[in-house]
């Protein structure tokens, strides 16, 4: 390990008790997963940089907010409940101080836009509180959580209300196949072919993926190759990156590299190594990932 990156490493800090489960399948086109992070801090804790990311998702604080921070600027806390949307750029920080419990309902990659209708461009690099963006659909749910007697139940609360809302959603069409087919295959299918094969034209494709995930589909393969080449670096550590690199679909290495640089802000071993540092406690189902390392992102 260079020197830098052992000068990277978060201080020793308590382990993060994660919590996760899949939605029932009749919101499976709509949500990916639930989690649940648990944590006491005594003082504050950078826990990581945040890369660009493709998960959108909605986040509740019930104990104390996390702390962010942009650029080395100062840590502010966030609102007591976010709506996040695509992370297309690094920068930001991350810390936690006292008592952690979050409670997070990811979406798929058109999922916020088909429920709510929301401009998905406008929530690009954001994390806006849901009382500002969703007030009416969200204000009952927060309480609702918030009372809740642990995850399980917090799940049950979250799904009833995404069946209500699902009632009035947008219908399932080719658009929002092609976005997963994107975000399943991590950058390994041509984004040309996926709308060949949906009669879309290039400039339509274009046009609906802005609209409904909040960037470009190219730059959306960007994010999910990746995110799948550090969740094999989780999953296989003794891989090395130009092994990694070709498992991936990236022409070499120096290729992952510079996308890392780019989606993150350092080399991609540096970054990992960092990630590496973190502790956590993880009760998660089959096939599920840590998302604390590799599914979250953070707001403005």
């Amino acid at each position: 390990m260079r020197a830098e990156d052992r000068h990277d490493l978060p201080r020793a800090v308590p382990a993060i008790q994660i919590r996760q489960a899949k939605p029932h399948r009749a919101l499976a086109s709509i949500v990916t997963s639930f989690g649940e992070r648990r944590a006491d801090f005594q003082s504050l804790q950078i826990i990581r940089s945040l890369n660009a990311r493709p998960d959108q998702f909605i986040e509740f604080y019930f104990q104390e907010p996390y702390r962010v921070r942009e650029n080395g600027a100062a840590f502010s806390p966030t609102p007591t409940s976010v709506v996040v949307g695509v992370t297309s750029v690094p920068g930001k920080d991350l810390g936690f101080v006292g008592q952690i419990e979050t409670f997070t309902i990811r979406f798929q990659p058109t999922g916020l836009a088909r429920l709510f209708g929301l401009p998905m461009t406008e929530l690009v690099d954001q994390g806006l509180s849901l009382d500002d963006v969703l007030p009416r659909q969200t204000a009952s749910l927060a309480k609702a959580l918030a009372q809740a007697q642990g995850f399980d139940e917090r799940v049950l609360i979250a799904q009833s209300w995404l069946e209500a809302c699902l009632a009035g959603a947008r219908a399932y069409d080719e658009m929002d196949h092609i976005a997963r087919l994107l975000a399943k295959a991590a950058g390994g299918v041509s984004v040309a072919h996926l709308a060949d094969r949906a009669g879309f034209s290039a400039r339509h494709l274009q046009r609906r993926f802005l609209r409904d995930v909040g960037v470009t589909p190219k730059f959306y393969a960007r994010l999910t190759r990746f995110d799948a080449a550090l969740s094999r670096r989780t999953a296989n550590p003794l891989m090395t990156w130009a092994q990694i690199a070709a498992a991936a679909g990236y022409a070499d290495e120096a290729h992952l590299s510079r996308e890392a640089h780019a989606l993150c802000g350092m080399t991609p071993e540096r970054f990992a190594t960092r990630l590496e540092a973190i502790t956590t406690v993880s009760a998660i189902g089959p096939n599920m990932s840590d998302l604390f390392k590799y599914g979250s992102t953070f707001p403005r």
